[in-house]
């Protein structure tokens, strides 16, 4: 079995995850198996997401996205494009739109509460976190589709390009299916605003599509390429939430905290026992590169190691996260750390949307901690159940 095998077969089990990368901390913090590297220490976890010169994203999902027709900037190695596609999306995602996200995922967290309350039940995942996910990309990014159509193409190319590491032909299938339509869809989206007579309305892609009468470069194509920052938002986000919840329940005096802290509107706690609670299970436990040339790991230090060319690097950001050296009482819950925990990756790869995560996964937290007596369904219904050992496919709660 190849290690990205045993990385999947554990998604499910993060504590056995967590003993493993423990003992490599001690005993070889950049452990080589054959071509593949597993780095654990966090200071050697964030060396290698920020050196984009000495390891690389391209070969571990950049070509994929080339692959399907949808290149986008996170598959990009240090270039002239990717440093113009990173200040565009700059320019079209706004830190000043935060107030404006809160208020429109708040909105859509309530509509979904309310269309369930009369069963005192929800699923976590596709009736409430996954879902307002891709309202918030029809109406903050100008994406709409139909909503379950959405959902498959999300799933289908997030999986082809950044899970399928054993190149399996049948979820390659699905990619490339998924890729053409998304990439039709909003082709076709960007043709009808364009075409529009009255003043276009106020989104992420009708912002790129503006750009373009001032930006030689910015074609049809380099819009839709931009826009496709919308293909993390769904199912990042419906894992993260999923993922919290979970860790918040296992631990009825920290349910009760963060749920009176839902209830008082204070939101900056609801964020600090959200982005806590994920460290425990964050929807990323490893980030991967590739080094083309071969490079040097832990510089300067006792297990200072070489690494060969042609190896893939994976970079553990949970077992940074419980790297007692640098995160204090890494295994006791405390929200409000000052550690950056790396939820959201390192460096010059950085997620695009972190600041938007920073406010809709607490906001949807908050909407579910706020339900009264929030509580497990009974049985297997009350736990995680994967799709693929990577996907939350349900987990289901009931209130009073």
């Amino acid at each position: 079995m190849s290690m990205s095998s045993y990385f999947k077969g554990w998604a499910t089990s993060t504590p056995v995850l967590r003993t493993a990368f423990s003992v490599l901390r001690n005993v070889a913090p950049v452990a080589r198996f054959g071509k593949t590297i597993v780095v654990t220490r966090y200071n050697d976890v964030q060396d290698v997401l920020l050196r984009e010169d000495a390891f690389t994203v391209h070969e571990i999902d950049g070509y994929k996205m080339e692959v399907m027709g949808n290149p986008f900037v996170l598959g990009m190695d240090a270039s002239e494009e990717a440093t113009r596609d990173r200040a565009m999306l700059q320019q079209v995602i706004k830190r000043e739109d935060l107030v404006l996200i809160r208020n429109m995922i708040r909105s859509i967290a309530a509509d979904l509460i309310q269309q369930a309350a009369p069963k005192k039940q929800i699923d976590t995942v596709d009736v409430y976190a996954r879902l307002a996910a891709v309202r918030l990309v029809a109406q903050y990014f100008g994406v709409p589709a139909d909503e379950k159509k959405m959902m498959e193409w999300q799933r289908a190319i997030f999986n082809e390009a950044f899970v399928n590491l054993n190149n399996d032909k049948t979820v390659h299938g699905r990619g490339m299916v998924a890729a053409k339509e998304v990439a039709v869809h909003i082709a076709g989206l960007i043709t009808q605003r364009k075409q529009q007579q009255q003043p276009l309305e106020d989104n992420v892609l009708n912002r790129l599509i503006a750009k373009q009468a001032d930006t030689a470069w910015l074609d049809d194509d380099a819009v839709r390429r931009n826009i496709l920052c919308i293909l993390g938002v769904v199912e990042n986000t419906s894992k993260v939430v999923t993922h919290v919840i979970d860790q918040l329940l296992r631990r009825p005096e920290v349910l009760a905290q963060a749920r009176q802290a839902a209830v008082n509107g204070d939101m900056d706690t609801v964020h600090d026992y959200a982005f806590e609670a994920l460290r425990f299970n964050p929807h990323n436990p490893v980030i991967l590169r590739f080094c083309k040339n071969g490079a040097v790991i832990g510089s300067g230090t006792p297990h200072e190691k070489k690494i060969p060319a042609g190896s893939t690097i994976y970079a553990a950001t949970l077992s940074a996260m419980f790297d007692p050296s640098t995160v204090a009482a890494p295994n006791e819950f405390r929200p409000g750390r000052k550690v950056d925990c790396m939820h959201f990756g390192y460096g010059p790869h950085l997620c695009t949307g972190r600041y938007i995560s920073e406010v809709t996964v607490p906001e949807l937290v908050a909407g579910l901690l706020k339900l009264p007596n929030l509580r497990r369904a009974p049985g297997s219904a009350g736990r995680i159940v994967y799709e693929d050992l990577v996907f939350p496919k349900s987990l289901t709660l009931q209130f009073d």
